[in-house]
């Protein structure tokens, strides 16, 4: 796919040295937390994505997905990635989030998943705790065929691991 315009890399410039009100809306986080959460991903996780992208594009792509609801392939055409390269991108991203569950304690007063439907849009096209499929399986950043097939409760893991993340570590 040809896609012009900036790279991936300077949109993700763009949005952190932005309007934090508009970081805020894209991420559904402060950009200390963002920040937080890519030294913590860096220093605990091993990524799989290209050298030349950075955790914090990685950390948005998989934003605009979980967060903003858009398929691979708008993502993709957003990021001046191909579709394979976002999808890799995502599951690198939900792969580490699924290493920050493991290996941090959840708070006990740590937002359910079910209460933040309103926060993570992927979560507004299926009922936590109901398996889509009998297998477990959900497909996500579907558009004509782009979409992922992943589990259901790894999905649910790593956001409850973001919601944990993001409320140990915004200040109020």
């Amino acid at each position: 796919m040809a896609v012009h315009g900036p790279s991936g890399a300077d949109r993700a410039r763009g949005l952190l040295n932005g309007v934090p009100n508009r970081f805020n809306e894209f991420c559904h986080m402060d950009q200390m937390t963002f920040v937080q959460l890519a030294d913590w991903l860096v220093e605990n996780t091993q990524s799989s994505t290209p050298q030349e992208i950075s955790i914090e594009e990685s950390l948005f792509v998989f934003l605009d997905i979980v967060a903003q609801g858009n398929s691979f392939r708008a993502a993709a055409f957003d990021w001046n990635h191909d579709v394979q390269l976002t999808q890799s991108i995502f599951l690198n991203i939900l792969n580490a989030l699924q290493v920050l569950r493991e290996k941090e304690e959840l708070s006990p007063s740590c937002p359910k998943v079910d209460s933040s439907r309103k926060r993570w849009r992927i979560l507004q096209g299926w009922r936590p705790g109901k398996k889509s499929r009998m297998d477990g399986r959900i497909k996500v950043g579907d558009d004509g065929g782009d979409g992922l097939d992943i589990s259901q409760e790894e999905l649910i893991q790593a956001i409850t691991a973001l919601n944990n993340f993001i409320h140990e570590h915004t200040d109020y």
